[in-house]
């Protein structure tokens, strides 16, 4: 792929599925230790649509992509799911082209407003393009505390939800396999699991009472083996502290970013790119 090579920006129904991307993820951002298949599991929980998604191709070869879903119980603000573009193809306006090309899809979908998820470092391209950032969110990480071959046990049906003292999009868990998903209770601590790998998400905690969280956090580690991560997400800066007390250390910082579908000045339904 040849870098002064002209891409063009197309709806990622172009593609025969979108779980096709995942060798672009993994050039974009690395695959880390995630277990084969994880992008096609990523785009299942998010939802993410290719009606609302763009992807930029060059000589038949995809470079790049930015992908976008909705959920119920965003109303109408669509969620994105990454912007990525490969590191030759990289100062072009490429990114800000694909971006502009989804939310103008997502506009058109009757979505008044997008948001994404950006690591510090990328915090200042997604303002750049008109995005405010409106919250900080953390990972926290901690290992079970259990005998060796401890294993989350007695998963049961999901209740109705009450007040959270943090919570993800719901429809993340409902959207995640039956095997790779739990409901517990500890000490009076609800939690909605779920499972990646080795490592297990709770993406939600129920009451909103940090010292009933805290001890029914410290009890579910007890459930996991020693070798077994457990991790909180997504936590606001704001309330955490207290969740470090069974031992949770932060593992990663990141933004919630969101703007306008539509910016005055800004034709919604423009599908072209020219680089700057």
């Amino acid at each position: 792929m040849n870098a002064d090579d002209q891409p063009i920006i197309v709806g990622a129904e172009t593609l025969d599925e979108l779980a096709a991307l995942e060798p672009v993820a993994e050039a974009v951002f690395g695959r880390g230790r995630r277990q084969a298949g994880w992008f096609a599991r990523k785009l299942l929980r998010e939802g993410v649509e290719a009606s609302l998604s763009s992807v930029a191709i060059v000589e038949s070869r995809v470079c790049g992509y930015a992908l976008l879903a909705r959920a119920p119980s965003l109303g109408t603000v669509a969620r994105g799911s990454g912007v990525g573009v490969l590191e030759p193809l990289r100062g072009r306006g490429i990114g800000r082209a694909l971006l502009e090309h989804a939310l103008a899809r997502a506009h058109a979908a009757g979505c008044d407003a997008a948001e994404f998820l950006a690591e510090p470092e990328r915090v200042r391209w997604y303002v750049e393009q008109g995005f405010a950032v409106i919250e900080e969110q953390l990972t926290l990480l901690a290992l079970g505390t259990g005998a060796p071959a401890a294993v989350l046990a007695d998963r049961m049906p999901a209740p109705e939800r009450g007040e959270a003292l943090w919570s993800w999009t719901p429809e993340i868990w409902e959207r995640t396999p039956a095997l790779e998903r739990a409901f517990v209770e500890r000490d009076g601590a609800r939690f909605w699991l779920t499972r990646e790998g080795r490592a297990w998400l709770v993406h939600r905690g129920e009451p909103d009472d940090p010292t009933v969280i805290v001890r029914g956090l410290a009890a579910l580690l007890r459930d996991l083996a020693s070798t077994t991560p457990l991790l909180l997400y997504p936590c606001p800066a704001a309330s955490v502290e207290r969740l470090r007390e069974p031992g949770f250390a932060v593992a990663q910082r990141s933004f919630v970013v969101q703007r306008a579908t539509a910016i005055a000045g800004q034709s919604p339904t423009a599908r072209g790119f020219s680089p700057p």
